[in-house]
């Protein structure tokens, strides 16, 4: 599982909106597009929890969305045999139980941890490397049983964070390429460090995600999700939508200011000229 409960709350109090996109769920919860699709499929939400947004977007009630991956990261599996895909947490860390000198393929530890055999050759894939965990290594036909079942009890007790965990190293490098591209500047794509990289794409978002944490701010740049925020604080007294709408109108005037970079299909601004438009601009 990508995400622990803690980093789920963490990141459900930092969404603002009473209504969110379907990429706002997957951010959410960490995990893929398609899986967010696969859940609101199996259970589909009330006509009241769903409503159109601009462009057609689907948009999803805050708390219901919340309660539905909430249910499907760290709930039961409703009594259904049909494994997650994904590697879970266990809810309470214990030892797998085996036999003196037995030894797991990747279809024998799925069945142990209730998931894919894809998703633990992920898992194992993703802590080859692990400067204090490596996830064992296969000898013959398969891993060692004993080594597996302490192996997933420290990764139960401690809870490290699977996400967190393929990202570690790297975040130095993607720093340094997004600096790069600010100096140009040279709008950087999901799809173009994913190929510099040789990573998954969704693997190069979380990367870029990471790296704009850091870098953006100190370039004193702000992404145009965040311009509704100024307005609020400079008093507009609308709704989070109507403030969104006069975002969409200010930079449609001859006098807005061009996004400075795109990076990750995020557009970000020079946070001083977007500073200086709202204040020549009556924003109430």
């Amino acid at each position: 599982m990508a995400t622990t409960r803690e980093q789920f709350e963490q990141r459900l109090a930092a969404l603002g909106d009473a209504w969110i996109t379907r990429r706002q769920m997957r951010e959410l919860a960490g995990v893929t597009e398609k899986t967010v699709r696969n859940w609101l499929a199996a259970g589909p939400l009330a006509p009241s929890e769903t409503r159109t947004g601009p462009h057609n977007t689907q948009l999803i009630e805050r708390e219901a969305a919340a309660t539905l991956a909430r249910k499907r990261l760290f709930g039961p599996r409703d009594g259904t045999t049909v494994p997650w895909t994904g590697p879970r947490l266990a809810e309470e860390p214990r030892r797998l139980s085996h036999a003196p000198g037995e030894q797991w393929g990747w279809v024998d530890i799925a069945r142990r941890r209730g998931v894919t055999p894809g998703a633990v050759s992920n898992l194992a894939k993703s802590y080859e490397n692990h400067p204090a965990r490596p996830f064992p290594r296969a000898a013959g036909r398969g891993r060692d049983a004993a080594a597996v079942s302490e192996w997933f009890l420290w990764y139960d007790t401690e809870r490290p964070g699977y996400a967190a965990r393929r990202e570690e190293g790297r975040i130095p490098e993607v720093v340094a390429r997004l600096k790069s591209a600010l100096a140009g500047p040279e709008d950087l794509t999901t799809a173009t460090l994913a190929e510099e990289l040789g990573v998954a794409p969704a693997v190069a978002r979380a990367y870029l995600a990471r790296a704009a944490e850091q870098v953006m701010g100190c370039h004193l740049l702000i992404p145009r999700s965040a311009i509704a925020g100024l307005l609020e604080r400079a008093g507009h007294s609308g709704t989070p939508e109507q403030r969104r709408e006069r975002v969409r109108t200010l930079l449609r005037r001859g006098n807005a200011p061009r996004k400075h970079i795109t990076v990750g299909g995020t557009d970000y601004y020079k946070k001083a000229e977007i500073d200086r438009l709202l204040s020549s601009s009556h924003v109430s």
